[in-house]
Order: structure tokens, then sequence, then C-alpha cells
């Protein structure tokens, strides 16, 4: 039951934030704010002293929700002005509420059923395997998220936000069972910010639910949203500092401070989740400084210094991290960004990352779509496998029945209807006049639509992209939903909404990883096998090892495991059946983390056995012996892909 405590948290500073205010989406969206400043910071500051254990989380979220529920009664007797409620007559009585009804029943399903998803099934996602989940076993384990040898250093240096929650999350539950809800959750969050941001385009009831509507239905969104990742995280905090930045510009002056520390910690917080963040609160903060400096003219720079000292402060602990290991804020360089740049390489990088979004079953138009431009690269001059600007694999137009959700992969699927969609709206927006009237509508869009440009680009291509394209259309989601509530034909705009509605079910139903219709569906295959749903043929060599080293009762356990990562399944199966305190770490490690053996967490560390990883990417060689600390392990258990050495 304790998982409930960060929740009565969130509940309580909503009910606190939601006393003063008309709309109860504002006041989630603020309350969700603040706690995700307390999440940082009770991780940060519980980690200082190594205290990041079941205890001290149960204590410290047990002070909070006392203090706040304490606050919540004390001012409770106080009688706060609330503005004005609206009520239904002020509604415009052209508007039917009956269809916007069923398209919110079509989000509740949705939304309900990747939720359902995101429970029962564990976490599985490539990535999550790798760093994600393999992260937050090292800091339950160490206590602490220091920094920590390891093989595989994005485990290191990738922004953490995240897993912050996760961490918090497995520690309450004792285990990882609400690991995927933390992108449910963003997904969730995402909907309701982009209904409100559509509202303060000047979009009517309509505009705002086929907004939610359009979010609801992304199909990399869907896939995520039951997944470890991180992109909708990132998305939702996103859509926080765009509705923040348009707040402060409808509230003039009068509002301009406290909005100034809610872009702030929306920006330290997008930052904290993911590096692409970047790119995407770039425009926006842009925007703001812009409109500082026609409102304020010479003070422009405090509420401007206000936004830079919070997304630093929420930031610099992870920083200095990086920086006393990889001599850089960021980390290790990853070779994602072009090495060349230009009008043609950001030609380029445009066509190539829409093309990811493009592909249909029907191979003639792949074939040909592919060859249009490839045809258009030879204009500008630019080879569209050109390894300075592809981080991998050479380019294509992705195909078959993977695209349309059948099977639907989390990690490449592409948003065919909703990039039509937009492409048509925003032609629609730019051929009628009278849309164009609001200006905050048109400067939306081309802050928006600047976050893909910025990242076309910075970054290489690579054939993941599609996932990374997920905030962007989470953004221009709200553009989406106010040009199709102005349409004159409302029928088309019903229509269309519905017709994304359905056409979504098939990435809900049949998600590649975590199937609800399929032979192998999440509800009829064992929990320890799904997290092999990217590897299957790893199970039976994982379990064999584990099981070898519990004949030989042994828990103290190194990792060997070269250039493939893979290590989640193993602590989940180690952690399984082993009796005794578990200690795993990583050994003879080759990268800069190596440094970080000869600290005292690390240095004693004397295993009893090693897992060694021998599968293709992994690039180490079948041996018969390791050496480690002058002592030798010896091949005991041996399988195609995997090895277990004894000392």
């Amino acid at each position: 039951m304790f998982i409930f405590l960060p929740l009565i948290s969130l509940i309580t500073i909503f009910l606190l934030v939601n006393k003063k205010r008309i709309d109860w989406r504002e006041s989630l969206i603020l309350a969700i704010t603040y706690w995700g400043i307390l999440v940082t910071a009770i991780t940060e500051f519980l980690s200082l002293f190594k205290l990041t254990t079941f205890g001290w989380i149960v204590l410290t979220w047990g002070l909070i929700c006392i203090i706040l529920i304490y606050i919540y009664f004390r001012l409770n007797h106080q009688i706060i002005p609330r503005p004005e409620q609206i009520n239904s007559s002020q509604i415009k009585k052209n508007i039917k509420i009956k269809p916007l009804i069923h398209l919110l029943y079509g989000i509740g399903f949705i939304v309900a059923t990747v939720g359902l998803i995101a429970i029962i099934a564990p976490p599985n996602n490539w990535d999550s395997m790798d760093y994600h989940m393999s992260r937050v076993a090292h800091w339950i384990q160490n206590h602490s998220i220091a920094h920590y040898p390891t093989s595989y250093t994005p485990q290191l240096y990738q922004n953490p936000w995240s897993e912050f929650v996760i961490l918090h999350f497995q520690l309450l539950s004792g285990g990882d069972y609400f690991a995927n809800l933390v992108q449910w959750f963003s997904m969730i969050g995402c909907i309701i910010g982009v209904s409100l941001i559509a509202k303060q385009l000047g979009a009517d009831l309509r505009g705002q639910v086929f907004s939610a509507v359009v979010t609801a239905t992304i199909p990399m969104g869907i896939l995520q949203a039951s997944s470890t990742q991180n992109d909708y995280v990132v998305a939702f905090w996103l859509v926080c500092l765009a509705y923040y930045l348009l707040s402060t510009i409808q509230a003039g002056k009068s509002d301009i401070w406290t909005n100034s520390i809610n872009i702030g910690s929306s920006t330290g917080l997008a930052i904290l989740s993911k590096g692409t963040a970047y790119f995407y609160v770039f425009p926006f903060l842009i925007w703001f400084g812009f409109y500082l400096i026609k409102r304020l003219h010479w003070q422009a720079w405090k509420p401007a210094l206000i936004v830079g000292s919070i997304s630093l402060l929420l930031n610099i602990s992870h920083y200095l991290r990086n920086y006393n290991l990889f001599a850089s804020p960021l980390g290790e360089p990853g070779g994602y960004s072009n090495e060349i740049l230009g009008v043609n390489i950001l030609i380029s990088n445009i066509l190539r990352n829409i093309a990811l979004h493009i592909g249909t079953p029907i191979g003639f138009w792949n074939g040909k779509a592919n060859r249009l431009i490839q045809l258009i690269h030879i204009l500008i001059g630019v080879d569209y496998n050109d390894p300075r600007t592809t981080f991998s694999q050479t380019f294509f137009v992705p195909g078959g029945w993977s695209t349309i959700g059948i099977s639907g992969n989390e990690n490449s699927a592409g948003n065919l209807l909703h990039l039509a969609l937009i492409l048509i709206c925003i032609i629609i927006f730019l051929t009628r006049k009278y849309l164009r009237k609001d200006s905050y509508i048109f400067t939306y869009l081309i802050a928006t639509v600047s976050t893909f440009l910025i990242f076309c680009y910075l970054l290489k291509w690579q054939v993941w992209n599609s996932r990374l394209h997920l905030p962007l259309f989470v953004l221009i989601s709200p553009f989406v939903g106010v040009v199709l509530s102005k349409i004159k034909q409302q029928k088309i705009a019903i229509f269309i909404v519905t017709f994304l509605l359905i056409s979504s079910l098939p990435w809900v139903f049949f998600n590649r990883y975590r199937p609800i219709i399929d032979s192998n569906n999440i509800f009829q295959t064992p929990r320890i096998e799904q997290y092999f749903s990217n590897r299957p043929f790893l199970k039976s060599t994982y379990t064999g090892a584990v099981e070898f080293l519990n004949s030989k009762k042994c828990s103290d356990i190194g990792l060997s495991m070269g250039n493939d990562p893979w290590e989640y399944p193993l602590w989940v199966l180690l952690q399984q059946n082993n009796q005794k305190a578990l200690k795993i770490q990583h050994i003879n490690v080759t990268n800069i983390s190596a440094s970080l053996e000869k600290e005292a967490s690390y240095k004693d560390f004397e295993p009893c056995g090693i897992i060694s990883m021998e599968t293709k990417k992994s690039k180490q060689k079948k041996s018969q012996e390791i050496n480690f600390k002058d002592k030798t392990y010896v091949r005991s258990w041996d399988s195609p892909d995997l090895g277990v050495f004894i000392k």
C-alpha cells in the first residue's frame, strides 16, 4: 500500500492548488509540476547520504503527506474567493455535446486499455533492458543514484527523471509492476494538457476535445505509453512549458513572475527527462525571450534569470555527476549530432525524417516514395546514406503491415494519418484568413514546427527517430484541434476524429511486445517470459545460468557484458529465488567508468561467480578463464550466448 504515498501527496497538492482556480486541468498541470520537483529533490537529497532505501523513502513520503494534509485542513476553513464558474448556458448552442461525449468515451477506452497493458505486462523494451531499468536496479542496490562502474555508460549519463519516479515506485512496491505507469500517466497528462493549450489558443469545447483525440490516437504514443521509454514523459513537460508560456503571454505583467517559475520548472524537468528536450524547449524559450523584451524592456533579464536558475538547479546534480566522470555535463558523446551542416543537409533530414511516417503495407507506394526522396538527394547534392548525417543503417521508407500496427513496434512505428492531418490543417490555416486572426495560433505553429527543423538540422537520421518525434506530434495536436473546430463543415471534423479513434485500435491491441490479441498475449504468457519479448532465444540461456549460480549458492555476481548490456532480465531472475543478499557489479570495465571501481563501495567486491555475455553483439570471444583482481575464474557452465565462471 506504500505505493499510494506519492499519489496521496499529488492529490493533496492538487487540492491545495485547486482552491483558487476555475479550471481543474490547470490545477492538475501545476500540481504535477510541483510534484515533479518534489520527486527530484527527495531523490537527490537521500542519494547524497546513501539513504535511497525502502525505509527512508516511506518515511519521507509519509512526512510529506502528513505536512500537506495538515496544510490543506488548516486552509480549508478559510474562505478563498473563486472566480465564477462557467455554466452550461455560456456554451454556444450550436455545439452538439453528444458526439463530443462519444469521443471522450473513445479516449477513455484507449487510455484504460493501455493502462491495463502497462500494469499487466512487465517492462520489456530493449532500451529498458539495457539501461532504463538496469540503472534503477543498480541505484536500489547502491542506495544511491551516484555513478557506478558499468560496461554501458548510457546507464550513467542519460537524463534520469523518469527513472527517479520508477525508483520510488519500485522501492515502495517491492517490484516493477508499476514501472510502466510513468509513461502512462504522462500520456494522460498530455491528453489533458493539449486540451488546455487548445483552449488558450481560442478553441471552443469541440476544439479542446478534438485536440485530446488527436493526442490519444498517436500510434507511437499508444505503443510507448505502456513501456518504460521516456519520450512521453518529456512530451508532458513540454506541454506544460507551452501552457505556462501561453498563460504568461495572456496574463500580461500581472502574473509574469509566478509563470516564470513554472516555465523554469517545466524546462528543467523536460531536460532532466531526456536530452532531446534541448531541441524542443529552445523555440519556446526564444518566444518567451521576445515577449519579455517587448513587455519589460531592460528588466527582461529578471524573469529570464529565474527560468535559467530553476532549470539549472533541477539539473545541477546530474550535470556534476557527469562532469566529474566524463568531463562534460552532458556525459559521453554519442555520435548523434550531424558532422556537417547546411541548408541541403536540413532538406535531406527533413525528407528522411518525414519518410519514417509515410510507410504503408503497399510496396509500390513505399518504393516510389523511396525513389523520389533519393532523386531529390541527387538534385541537392547529398548522399542519403552519408555516415556524417546518418547514425545507423541505410535510409529506407519503412513498409509492411507493421506500419499500421500489425504488429506495432514502439521503436519505429510511424504516424501516417496524423502526419497527413497535420499537413492538411497547416494548408487550411495558411489559406483561410479568418483562421490567422489570432496571432497566438500562428506563433504557436511557428514555434512547434521550429522544434522539428532544429531537430533535423542538428541530429543525424536514424531508423528509430520516429519515437523521438513523439513530443512534436503531441505539441502540434492543439493546433490541429483548433483548425478542425473552426472549419465550417463540422460533420467532416467529427468524422475525421472518429476515424482516428477507430484506426488507432490496431496499435492498442497489437503491440508487438505487449499484445492483447495474439497467441502470445500478455494474459496467457508468463510474466518472466515477457521480459524476453525482444530476444526470446535468451530466456532459456539466462534461466539456466541463474539456476546454476543458485545451485552454487552464489549471490555475489560479476557481470562481464562487453558491448551487449542486456542485463535487466538477469536482475529479475537472480532476485526471484535468491534467498541471500544479492550483490551484482560490472567487472573488468574498460570504459571511463572503470575509475569508479577504486571507490570504497566497489573496490572490495569479490564475486563468487561471473556471468559473461558472449553474443555476437557483445564482441566477447569465448574463453575458459576470466581473471579479476588477480583471481582466476573457470568456465563452469556454458551456452551459445552466455558463460558462467566460478572462482
